[in-house]
C-alpha cells in the first residue's frame, strides 16, 4: 500500500522558496507511529497529515518533524490550505474555512491573488510576558556574540509565552543573526536555564527583502547550527513582543516578516494583528504557497 503526498513551497509565491513542507491529503487511515515514520523518511522542515474534520472544521490536522509530534502553525495551516485548494476541495465562492489540531479550532482565511494561492491563520493570542532574561553578558555566551551585536537600548530580551515559551533576543544586524550559534552550556550555567524555554527567536530590524519589516531566525538545543527552521509558529510570539516593546497603540497593525537568505528559501510572512485593550490579541499570519510536486510513498 502507497500514501499520497504533495510538497508544497510556504511563505514564497515562487517554486522552490520559503518552508518545504510535505503534506498529505487523506491521511485517514494512518496512525500517529505511521506519521512519524513518513515524516522522518521524507526528512522535509514539517509534514502535515490531512484527515477528515468533526463537527464544522472541514479538516483535521496532525503534524510531525523528524523530533515528534508539532503545535500548530501558520505555516503548517497555509500548506495545508494550498493542497486542498490544489485537490479542487475548497469551496472558492467563500474566504475562509474551519480547520482543526490537537483539539484547537483554527480559522483559515484564502484567496487567490495574481501572485497565486494565498492563506492567513489566525489566532487569538493571550501571551504571558516574562522580563526577567538572561543578562547582556550571559546572553554573549549562550549566542556567541559580542557585546555590540545585542540591541539594549531601542529594545530588550524578554520571555513570551503564548502555545510555547520562547526567548526574544533583538540583534542590531542581519550579520550577527547568522553568526549566532546557540550554546548549550552556557545556557545551562545562566540565570535563566530553569525556566523552560524551548527556543530562542532572534531578530533584527536590517532585512534583504525591501518589503520585510523584521528578519527571524530560531535557534535552540534541539536545532543545528544549519538549520534555519519555519518561523510560523513562533510569530504569535512575537507580535505580542513587538506590542510591549514598542507600546503600541489600539488598532490594526502590519508587519511583514523575512526568514532566511534570498538565496537558500527565503521565507516572506505578512502579518497583522488587533491590540485592544479589552481583549486578546488578535493576529493573522499568512502569505503565498505553491504546490510544486507530488508522488507517492509505501505506506509503513
Amino acid at each position: 500500500m502507497k500514501s499520497r503526498f504533495l510538497l508544497v513551497d510556504v511563505f514564497s509565491d515562487k517554486a522552490f522558496g520559503g518552508a518545504k513542507i510535505a503534506v498529505f491529503p487523506e491521511a485517514d487511515k494512518l496512525a500517529p507511529e505511521q506519521m512519524q515514520i513518513l515524516s522522518s523518511e521524507l526528512n522535509n522542515d514539517e509534514t502535515v497529515f490531512i484527515r477528515r474534520g468533526e463537527g464544522r472544521a472541514l479538516a483535521d490536522l496532525k503534524v510531525f518533524a523528524a523530533r515528534g509530534e508539532m503545535g500548530v502553525g501558520s505555516h503548517t495551516a497555509v500548506a495545508a490550505a494550498a493542497a486542498l485548494f490544489s485537490e479542487n476541495k475548497l469551496d472558492t465562492a467563500v474566504d475562509h474555512i474551519p480547520l482543526s489540531q490537537n483539539g484547537q479550532a483554527l480559522e483559515l482565511f484564502y484567496s487567490q491573488t495574481d501572485k497565486g494561492f494565498k492563506a492567513q491563520l489566525g489566532w487569538k493570542v493571550d501571551a504571558q510576558i516574562d522580563r526577567y532574561t538572561p543578562s547582556a553578558q550571559e546572553l554573549q555566551a549562550i549566542l556567541g556574540l559580542g557585546e555590540h551585536d545585542i540591541e539594549i537600548i531601542k529594545a530588550q530580551p524578554l520571555f513570551v509565552s503564548s502555545q510555547k515559551p520562547y526567548l526574544i533576543v533583538p540583534l542590531r544586524s542581519l550579520e550577527a543573526v547568522y553568526r549566532a550559534k546557540f550554546n548549550s552550556e552556557a545556557w545551562a550555567q545562566s540565570s535563566a536555564s530553569s525556566i523552560p524555554v524551548g527556543d530562542i527567536l532572534l531578530y533584527c530590524p536590517e532585512t534583504e527583502s525591501k518589503q520585510a519589516d523584521f528578519h527571524l531566525k530560531l535557534l535552540g538545543p534541539y536545532i543545528s547550527q544549519h538549520e534555519d527552521p519555519p518561523i510560523g509558529a513562533a510569530a504569535p510570539a512575537f507580535a505580542a513582543y513587538i506590542r510591549e516593546i514598542q507600546k503600541l497603540a489600539s488598532g490594526r497593525h502590519a508587519l511583514v516578516l523575512e526568514r532566511g537568505r534570498m538565496s537558500v528559501r527565503q521565507s516572506i510572512l505578512q502579518m497583522e494583528f488587533v491590540h485592544s485593550q479589552t481583549a486578546a490579541l488578535s493576529v493573522h499570519i499568512g502569505g503565498h504557497a505553491v504546490v510544486v510536486a507530488e508522488g507517492t510513498i509505501q505506506t509503513p
